[in-house]
């Protein structure tokens, strides 16, 4: 098999077991198409397993936990079958494979009732897209199954951008999320047709809110849908026009009354402070403020600001959903600012849960990058 052999800074990384290694941690390149599955040796050449190699990204060598004499190819349909496997008692909506977290490094299928989509980020899934492809046809028979590699991932890695069917005439698919009826565009939604790692939270936040409830960020309404179907009267805010009508469509779509309010909403917090109108329950769920290392300074004032607003605007008694998918903020990190934001509003916060993405988005203790979404819901006395 072709060896890359590894600087001894990249050798350190990989017996810690971080699975990436960059570009600069290898002293000799090996001689492979991208793709090619490759072993890893240290300078004293000791092997270190084995790995899927790319000529064009930074991270240049993923670690894929294949036996020494294990064929590639049928090894990465082993972790296929093993991935899907851990997920048959998952609910319609769930995540298949989750990437390096299921040791297929790039690979992501995410099934929508009926509809499966598929992104294939690296050169190692992009090869075996076929037979992947086929795999989930006789598993599931979906009625779509769509390609959303439109990602400047994909771009990064020479791969080409496609976003199309491979499977099905039609990108639009209805499918159950909790109690709820849901419908979803495989081709133009977010990500791979929607947000699934927030689902199990959504519904524990119905279990959670009490009274009049505000959901901030609430882009299509995943969480105040879900507080709505459990009799709470919500409001939800988004600065989007577009995700709003959607998520009138979905309330529509389950004869549920949410009150729709465009807006910024930094500016709506501030505003609703001065003007003394107060909740009982509190929704933060923004975009990711930190995706890069560099941006964690403003990131960080950016989160204490959303939650010291949004803990002012708390009646006595209420409730606090505060999340984070910044994965450059840790979770220790993002305690200390609802900490910071709590002694600032004179709160005394008591944190009832810890939660964060369900259990088909795994995450790796070698990877601190992978324990991305954070979660705390929060009881104010």
């Amino acid at each position: 098999m072709t060896v890359a052999r590894l600087t001894r800074k990249g050798a350190r990384r990989r017996r810690a077991g971080h699975p990436w290694i960059y570009r600069s941690d290898i002293a000799e390149a090996p001689a492979a198409e991208p793709g090619d599955i490759v072993e890893l040796r240290d300078p004293g050449d000791r092997s270190l397993g084995r790995a899927a190699w790319s000529a064009r990204s930074l991270i240049s060598l993923r670690a894929v936990p294949l036996a020494a004499d294990e064929d590639p190819d049928a090894g990465w349909m082993r972790l296929i079958r093993a991935a899907i496997a851990r997920r048959a008692d998952r609910p319609p909506c769930a995540r298949l494979i989750n990437a390096d977290a299921d040791g297929l490094p790039g690979l992501v299928v995410d099934r929508f009732g009926p509809g499966l989509s598929i992104q294939a980020l690296t050169p190692a899934a992009w090869r075996r897209l076929d037979p992947l492809v086929a795999h989930l046809g006789q598993t599931f028979d979906p009625q779509v199954i769509a390609l959303r590699n439109d990602t400047r991932i994909a771009e990064l890695e020479g791969l080409p951008g496609d976003k199309r069917l491979l499977r099905g005439a039609e990108a639009r698919v209805e499918a159950p999320v909790g109690p709820l009826k849901w419908a979803f565009d495989l081709l133009e939604g977010q990500k791979t047709g929607g947000f699934l790692d927030q689902l199990d939270n959504h519904l524990a936040a119905a279990r959670f809110a009490r009274g009049a409830c505000l959901d901030c960020f609430t882009y299509e309404g995943g969480f105040a849908l879900q507080m709505a179907a459990a009799g709470r009267e919500v409001e939800a805010v988004d600065s989007s026009a577009a995700a709003l009508e959607r998520l009138e469509g979905h309330a529509a779509r389950n004869g549920l009354t949410v009150t729709a309010v465009e807006a910024n909403v930094f500016d709506l917090l501030r505003r609703y402070a001065r003007e003394g109108r107060r909740f009982d329950t509190v929704v933060l769920d923004p975009p990711p403020f930190a995706r890069a290392r560099k941006a964690v300074g403003p990131a960080t004032r950016a989160y204490k600001e959303i939650n010291l607003r949004a803990l002012k605007i708390l009646r006595p008694g209420g409730r606090l959903i505060t999340a984070s998918c910044s994965a450059h903020i840790t979770r220790a990190a993002f305690e200390e600012v609802v900490l910071a934001a709590a002694a600032d509003a004179r709160v005394w916060a008591q944190v009832i849960e810890r939660r964060g993405a369900p259990p088909d988005h795994p995450t790796l203790l070698t990877a601190p990058e992978t324990d991305y979404l954070k979660a705390l819901f929060v009881q104010v006395v």
